[in-house]
């Protein structure tokens, strides 16, 4: 008889192709995912998978299955969900991939807020570059992603989430600590520390600086917010970022934040959904809830 053990690890497998992350993911052994999905494959009189030592790859059957398989399970999980949000303890999990630079400093007080109206709602948040979490969206990896300067995908939907101000930092030891603004112009062949290219938010501020004839001596680029700020406190250069991101920093007196006062520099953010798919409750209300927390802030 088929269960819905059977049909979430045939899921899982085809989502991460590979029977050990799946086990890992379960807890539970990988011989015992072999066996699910072998009573699986008896069940439905057909095979399922096509596995070598190196390579797992879901069969012509598979592929159509699996889309039956998808539906059965949001369906079972909604019944779940439903039934406990009417009981006020809606529960599930909600998985969301976010750009470096936004993140904890963009939404930790919403992101608190919200787990202490929904404590059984579990939230796996993680921090990956742009161009992964449009590939981790479409593998169906994450329900949800955020990112900056948001390009059109004809399977992906975007929502605004507002715009997000870049300011220049520096440390304390540099000519422009404890001013309120300067020009562009003014950083002209300054030693600069730059997020790695490829990144949307480094190719927005290319853009802009070779269209005003600005040179910068680009001396580090890192894709991770953190190691940037670093690298600035330590004297190695200045570098233009998110507002938000360096609120921390700016307090405690290890960086001092800048307005580029000749020249527009706002970057748009967006939250990214498949269009195909209907959102889970928890993460419909997530979403909802995000929206009118940024729309407020």
């Amino acid at each position: 008889m088929i269960n819905l053990t059977q049909l979430k690890l045939f899921r899982d497998i085809a989502r991460e192709l590979s029977f050990i992350k799946v086990a890992q993911q379960n807890h539970i052994s990988q011989p015992a995912v072999s066996v699910h999905i072998q009573k699986l494959e008896h069940e439905l009189g057909k095979k399922l998978l096509i596995r070598t030592p190196h390579n797992i790859q879901l069969t012509p059957e598979g592929v159509i299955i699996l889309a039956d398989v998808k539906k059965i399970l949001y369906l079972c999980d909604n019944l779940k969900i439903r039934s406990n949000y009417q009981q006020e303890t809606m529960e599930g999990n909600i998985r969301i991939a976010a750009i470096h630079s936004f993140g904890m400093y963009e939404i930790g007080d919403f992101l608190s807020s919200f787990m202490k109206v929904y404590p059984k709602i579990h939230i796996h948040l993680e921090f990956r570059r742009s161009d992964e979490i449009y590939s981790l969206l479409l593998t169906e990896r994450i329900d949800i992603g955020v990112v900056a300067y948001p390009e059109k995908r004809a399977r992906i939907e975007t929502q605004s989430l507002g715009q997000d101000e870049l300011v220049l930092i520096v440390d304390k030891n540099h000519r422009f600590w404890g001013k309120k603004s300067i020009k562009l112009e003014q950083i002209n062949d300054e030693p600069f520390v730059a997020f790695e290219e490829g990144i949307p938010t480094r190719e927005a501020i290319d853009q802009i600086l070779s269209q005003k004839n600005i040179n910068v001596d680009i001396r580090m680029t890192n894709d991770n917010i953190y190691t940037l700020k670093k690298v600035v406190a330590a004297g190695i250069g200045v570098s233009i970022v998110p507002t938000s991101a360096v609120d921390e920093e700016v307090l405690d007196g290890l960086l001092c934040k800048v307005k580029i006062r000749d020249i527009n520099l706002y970057r748009p953010l967006s939250l990214l959904k498949l269009k195909k798919n209907t959102l889970s409750p928890p993460t419909e209300v997530f979403v909802k809830q995000l929206l009118k927390f940024n729309t407020t802030n």
